[in-house]
């Protein structure tokens, strides 16, 4: 089962897989040294027992026991260079695979990913792939040298001593067998467990920490905690089981190998009793191979079952890198954008989610360059999915949009304002970078004073657009924050610049700030703005009133006002009046 699972995990992750080859060697070589010290054991004790001197000073036991002492040298310092290259190796898969599946969330289209919900990328990212590296393929390689010490020593002694070896070997095996069976099905049990129990943690952290502004105002402090309690209980249950019954073989092993010693003393012992310097040097060979073998057979043992605890959580990982075709995953490049020069036109434009669950139908809208658009309309209208489809976020169902009267491949320079949005603990500048192919001081500063933000910084913080905004005493506001949401958005120099709800956590007069900051980027900037908040929209060019997946009409805000009933409702809920 786990040399499939193997086969199938390297057939995903390929790039660092010839250097099983070097370690197959190496095993094969720590192996053999382990069988050459014990194999002189036997030698080094005749001739400590005989009573003739020896006539070549390389035959004395002086040698041969310098010998010994200087093979198990090479073989620890191999076997520490071993451990090396198996750590550095790990640590390659590991981040081979990681990389594989932050590449997949990162170029996959947007509807494809927003699928996946975060906690389930949180618990590839931070449980299923540390869980296969450490508990699967580590493991699989320590098997492997062990498996070869065992093999290579248990093959010496069954031409020195092969009935008793024979013996011994029999007894190994169905040992471990015996243990496999009992072990394998708790431990799988106990993955899957794992599997589940780890996801609902994830998810549990998610849901108290990302939102917990809520969480405080609700005053559901106890309610999130004690959801959190009982998954991280129940995931600790379960890695506690897993661990105990990973700590069971060495004791297993331990009184059993004792047995199986005196056991083969005494066959031995019945064959050379007529011997003694045989029967003693046979002693001291088999107890050395015994001194071996015994943490072998254990460390067997517990690979086994830690691959057998594993091989759930492969699977799992398996089946996502099947399901998302990870090897099939599109190159991160940095896109071509398409310059506006003076419209985008949206022709009959549909889009669903879900089949025959329409969320746009038969959109036509002309934005022309510079303009500055309003979307309203009540929740649920399809605000947002047409500005992601503006945005390229989104193809649409059916429709074509056109740039400058050309359909285009390229996507639109856009400059993205949403109501939330992430500061980096980095400083002023890299936020405003954020990732940014080339950094530019001036542009920086630029982009801020457009916010009208820049005085803000260089009163308050001593190292300017270089301060770090989580350090510094000095905090930012709301306000403040989605300021430099729009220096972030214009640094890059867009065409577009798409505002979704981004005043809607603001209080009126932080808003009426931020629409001044608005209002001097119109003509300079093609906006486009999605509010529930009407004030903000109110100095745009047209407003485009949506309703029931459409646009049911556009036009300035009085004229709106005039001739739609739906919309002027919608300013009598906002308490917005016409001027």
């Amino acid at each position: 089962m786990f040399l499939s699972s193997y086969k199938k995990f390297f057939s995903y992750f390929q790039k660092n897989k010839k250097f099983l080859k070097l370690y197959s060697y190496l095993s094969f070589i720590v192996g053999a040294i382990e069988l050459f010290g014990i194999a002189l054991t036997y030698p080094f004790v005749l001739k400590l027992l005989s009573q003739q001197p020896s006539e070549n000073i390389l035959n004395s036991p002086i040698i041969i026991g310098l010998g010994i002492i200087l093979l198990f040298l090479a073989k620890n310092i191999l076997m520490i260079y071993y451990t090396y290259l198996q750590a550095k190796f790990t640590k390659a898969v590991e981040a081979e695979v990681n990389l594989s599946f932050m590449r997949y969330f990162l170029a996959t289209p947007y509807m494809t990913g927003m699928k996946i919900p975060l906690a389930q990328k949180s618990n590839i990212l931070n449980f299923l792939i540390p869980n296969v590296i450490n508990n699967f393929v580590l493991r699989l390689l320590n098997l492997r040298v062990n498996f070869f010490i065992f093999c290579l020593i248990a093959l010496f002694l069954i031409i020195k001593f092969p009935l008793a070896t024979i013996l011994t070997i029999i007894s190994s095996v169905v040992l471990i067998y015996i243990q496999n069976i009992f072990f394998k099905p708790r431990l799988r049990q106990n993955a899957e467990k794992m599997t589940k129990t780890s996801f609902i943690y994830t998810q549990r952290t998610n849901e108290a920490i990302l939102d917990i502004k809520a969480v405080k105002i609700s005053n559901h402090e106890i309610f999130f905690y004690n959801n959190y309690k009982s998954a991280i209980l129940n995931y600790y249950k379960t890695g506690i089981e897993t661990l105990f019954l990973n700590t069971i073989p060495p004791y297993v092993t331990e009184p059993f190998i004792i047995i199986l010693l005196f056991i083969l003393l005494s066959i031995i012992s019945c064959q050379s009793y007529s011997e003694p310097d045989k029967l003693i040097a046979s002693f001291a060979v088999i107890v050395s191979a015994i001194f071996r073998l015994a943490p072998t057979i254990s460390r067997l043992q517990v690979n086994l079952n830690g691959i057998n605890s594993s091989l759930p959580i492969v699977e799992e990982l398996l089946k996502i890198c099947e399901s998302l075709d990870i090897n099939n995953t599109k190159k991160l490049v940095n896109k071509e954008f398409t310059p506006l020069k003076s419209s985008i036109e949206l022709r009959n434009i549909n889009f669903e989610y879900e089949t025959h669950k329409p969320v746009l139908r038969n959109i036509n809208l002309t934005i022309k360059k510079g303009e500055f658009i309003g979307i309203a309309g009540l929740s649920g209208a399809g605000k947002s999915t047409l500005a992601d489809i503006i945005a390229g976020l989104l193809i649409p169902t059916s429709g074509e949009i056109l740039i400058d009267g050309a359909v285009s491949e390229n996507p639109l320079k856009i400059g993205y304002i949403p109501q939330e949005f992430n500061i980096l603990n980095e400083s002023i500048k890299k936020n405003v970078i954020f990732g940014s192919s080339y950094e530019n001081d001036d542009l920086v500063i630029d982009a801020l004073k457009k916010a009208q933000l820049y005085e803000f910084i260089i009163n308050n913080y001593k190292d300017g657009i270089n301060a770090n905004p989580f350090v510094d005493s000095t905090g930012f506001s709301q306000g403040q924050k989605q300021r430099l949401a729009i220096a972030r958005a214009i640094y890059s120099n867009p065409d577009i610049l798409i505002l979704d709800e981004a005043t809607s956590s603001l209080d009126l007069k932080t808003e009426n700030e931020f629409c001044n900051v608005l209002n001097s980027l119109k003509g300079e900037k093609t906006i486009i703005a999605i509010a529930h908040r009407l004030s903000t929209i109110k100095s745009a060019d047209r407003i485009a009133f949506m309703k029931d997946a459409t646009i049911t009409d556009i036009a300035a805000f009085d004229e709106l006002y005039q001739r739609s009933d739906d919309f002027r409702e919608l300013i009598k809920l906002a308490s917005i009046k016409s001027s």
